[in-house]
């Protein structure tokens, strides 16, 4: 039976293939290279909204780029769409990284305030509505001045309308001061007596 077996090519064949399927072991040097990069390795994690990830990306890909250079790093960002997964930064010198880290920090808080800054947002302020119109002034003259400077929009409600709420919108720094001369018009008339 052996003697058939090794005689005939066609089984010969399937046992090499057999035998080739398996794999190999990694040569000594590769393996000792594969150990050492992963026992160096030094990796950080940093979470961030996926709409910021544009942020450490940059135009063509020039601020990751630029932050692999300088800090002699790999920066993985995770595909578009993805949820909740964080940024990967990963080195060999464990205090690049960290410079790394605190760099993208950096670069995720200046976005966030400079997208707060310039969103403009509406809140709504409570005046009585007997004090509407000295509010308003003559054709505007006391609520323009206040418009133009701030470069805000201010609404009051229809005279029709029995509502206290008069909403502001523009940038938040905008409508944080619009609301204190709104305020200072208002304290500048006596309480009304209904």
């Amino acid at each position: 039976m052996s003697s058939r077996f090794n005689n005939n090519p066609f089984e010969r064949r399937q046992v090499m293939k057999v035998n080739q399927e398996k794999s190999r072991p990694l040569p000594p040097w590769m393996s000792r290279m594969r150990a050492q990069w992963v026992e160096e390795t030094v990796s950080e994690t940093v979470k961030a909204d996926n709409c910021l990830f544009g942020v450490i990306i940059g135009p063509g890909g020039s601020t990751m780029k630029e932050l692999q250079v300088k800090y002699n790093i790999r920066v993985l960002v995770p595909r578009k769409g993805s949820k909740d997964e964080p940024i990967i930064v990963e080195g060999k010198d464990k205090t690049l990284v960290k410079d790394a880290v605190l760099r993208i920090k950096a670069l995720i808080a200046e976005e966030k305030e400079r997208r707060r800054v310039t969103t403009p947002v509406s809140q709504t302020l409570c005046i009585p509505k007997a004090l509407h119109g000295k509010v308003i002034g003559l054709k505007g003259q006391n609520i323009r001045p206040v418009t133009q400077a701030l470069k805000i929009k201010i609404k009051f409600p229809n005279k029709n309308d029995n509502s206290d709420e008069v909403t502001l919108t523009g940038l938040p720094d905008q409508v944080d001061q619009g609301i204190s001369r709104l305020l200072n018009l208002v304290t500048r008339f006596p309480p009304c007596r209904a």
